[in-house]
């Protein structure tokens, strides 16, 4: 099969592409980024093009504010650093169309980590991007998207997220995922969604995405790294840098890992999808299991209870999702949680808490971290907690505890 044209949304570190790489029947032609360590780290180390500000992707080029830099007959990529991807661009063959499109988009608006009370989810300041990626998919119609974000999603705005897809056409499978039984030693349950058109060979052979990652989910959550409990002595010397300047970019390394996917969920997803296409079959279609029961269906103003009276003004809306679901022909079916895949947080005692977004920013100093409630004081806090009371994290640590090589946050040389 021909490789699968990829386009990384959010692209962060490049989980996905990292996802990609190992796939090796995806192909990665576009990211978009603005934080400035990853734009670094996206050109040096990744050597892909950076489209930069996603609300200025499959835009016309009337109103591209590129335009006027190639009026002035300059090089819009060699003038700002970053590749204009107009809608011109593609439907003139500059940039071939997109076949799978990915996004962590920003989680800090629909995290339960935030907790100032103000959480406005999707329609979020940060979160709320995810509505210029929805109009990115509609406009460049990929036959895959995939998303990740808190497993807080399915409560603040999965059911607009859904009724989109409905709208342009889209089947959607979404999974709340943890990372312990892909051999982690922490639990980061985050909801994946993947949206697929009908015509693809994953809906053409009624396949489910997920199955695969049920299948990959079979380790135990210590098969990388140790728990804290089994050689604290061991984690600490890994996990600690006494000179925290001796490590360039050491916080913002550690931040973007922080924000970063986990690429092994990423690459279960991605085999099952050129898994389907390398196999296609046309003689099936997507139908609900007999396991998935019927919960609501696309109505005017959101989704539904179709059972009832649809003439009535009692009509139940339901805005919260479920941890697990397919949606499909404009109806949401969902079925008990697979506990391989989405497993209770007490399952597993002593996993470490999850690396979190700023936990660069904290040396084992910092005492307040010992005192945020549940896991909030991140991996730092966890590894003062077995004695590390000065210097900082090793991002080295920090990138073969969420899955990537060892090294992989490391810039190039420019």
């Amino acid at each position: 099969m021909r490789p699968l044209k990829l386009i990384e949304l959010c692209t962060g570190i490049g989980g996905f592409h990292l996802a990609a790489l190992m796939n090796g029947y995806i192909e990665t032609i576009c990211t978009s980024e603005i934080d400035s360590y990853n734009i670094q780290f996206i050109e040096r180390n990744l050597k892909l093009d950076n489209a930069g500000d996603a609300t200025l992707i499959a835009i016309p080029e009337s109103v591209h504010p590129y335009k006027k830099l190639v009026e002035q007959d300059l090089v819009p990529v060699e003038e700002t650093g970053f590749t204009s991807l107009c809608m011109e661009d593609f439907l003139e063959g500059v940039l071939d169309w997109p076949d799978l499109l990915t996004a962590g988009f920003p989680c800090q608006d629909v995290s339960p980590a935030n907790l100032q009370g103000n959480a406005k989810g999707i329609d979020g300041e940060k979160s709320g991007l995810v509505h210029e990626i929805l109009r990115i998919i509609e406009n460049l119609e990929p036959s895959y998207c995939v998303f990740e974000n808190s497993s807080n999603l399915p409560k603040r705005g999965l059911d607009y997220i859904l009724s989109e897809f409905n709208r342009m056409g889209y089947i959607c499978e979404w999974e709340t995922i943890a990372a312990c039984h892909f051999g982690l030693p922490h639990y980061r349950h985050r909801t994946y969604l993947v949206a697929y058109l009908p015509t693809t060979a994953v809906a053409k052979g009624n396949r489910r995405v997920f199955d695969l990652a049920k299948k990959r989910a079979n380790k135990l959550p210590n098969a990388t790294i140790p728990l804290a409990e089994e050689n604290p002595e061991l984690i600490k010397e890994w996990a600690v840098v006494e000179d925290t300047r001796s490590i360039k970019l050491r916080t913002k390394r550690l931040n973007s890992i922080g924000n970063s996917i986990v690429p092994q969920i990423a690459l279960a997803i991605f085999d099952a999808i050129t898994n389907a296409e390398k196999s296609a079959q046309a003689t099936k279609q997507v139908n609900p299991r007999k396991d998935e029961k019927y919960m609501a269906t696309s109505l005017t103003d959101g989704w539904g209870k179709a059972q009832l009276d649809l003439f009535s003004n009692d009509i139940e809306f339901v805005t919260e999702m479920p941890a697990r679901g397919l949606m499909i022909n404009g109806e949401i079916y969902s079925g008990s949680v697979d506990r391989k895949l989405n497993p209770t947080k007490t399952t597993y005692p002593g996993l470490f808490s999850t690396i979190i977004s700023r936990d660069g920013n904290n040396n084992f100093t910092t005492k307040s971290r010992l005192n945020r409630p549940g896991k909030l004081g991140g991996l730092v806090g966890d590894i003062m907690r077995i004695g590390a009371d000065k210097g900082g994290l090793n991002p080295e640590f920090a990138e073969v505890f969420m899955g990537y090589p060892v090294g992989w946050t490391k810039l190039s040389a420019a």
